[in-house]
């Protein structure tokens, strides 16, 4: 894990896919992937007392080598387990002039979790 002066920014989810990654290439030719990841917490009660719990959707984003091998092998329905960092990205929406953001995890390392144990990291990680 690494951490700038006393600060760590580390995201591990375990979910799964809603949905089939979308991949393509970006200016330079360099490969891009986003998904969204389904993970469950705990939620309210219901009627008869029983514990309900919550989906919370969290965009996941890799990009080069990592993102080749999610378009290839990912798909909607599949357990995985993700670790990166958060990001946010801000800009000025065209037609309001408001300033939005979203907020994602930057994929360093996937693990699929269905059907082996195969380990993928980011082209940074491997150095």
């Amino acid at each position: 894990m690494r951490s700038f002066r006393g600060t760590v920014n580390r995201v591990e989810l375990i979910g799964r896919l809603g949905a089939d990654p979308e991949v393509r290439q970006v200016g330079n030719g360099v490969s891009f992937c986003r998904f969204s990841l389904a993970t469950n917490r705990p939620g309210g009660t219901d009627e008869q007392g029983k514990r309900q719990s919550e989906t919370e959707w969290t965009t996941v984003e890799a990009w080069e080598r990592l993102a080749e091998v999610c378009g290839n092998y990912l798909q909607k329905g599949r357990r995985v387990m993700v670790m990166g960092s958060l990001r946010t990205d801000s800009w000025q929406d065209k037609e309001s002039g408001q300033t939005r953001s979203r907020t994602y995890v930057r994929a360093d390392e996937i693990i699929f979790l269905d059907g082996g144990n195969n380990r993928y990291e980011s082209e940074e990680e491997e150095k």
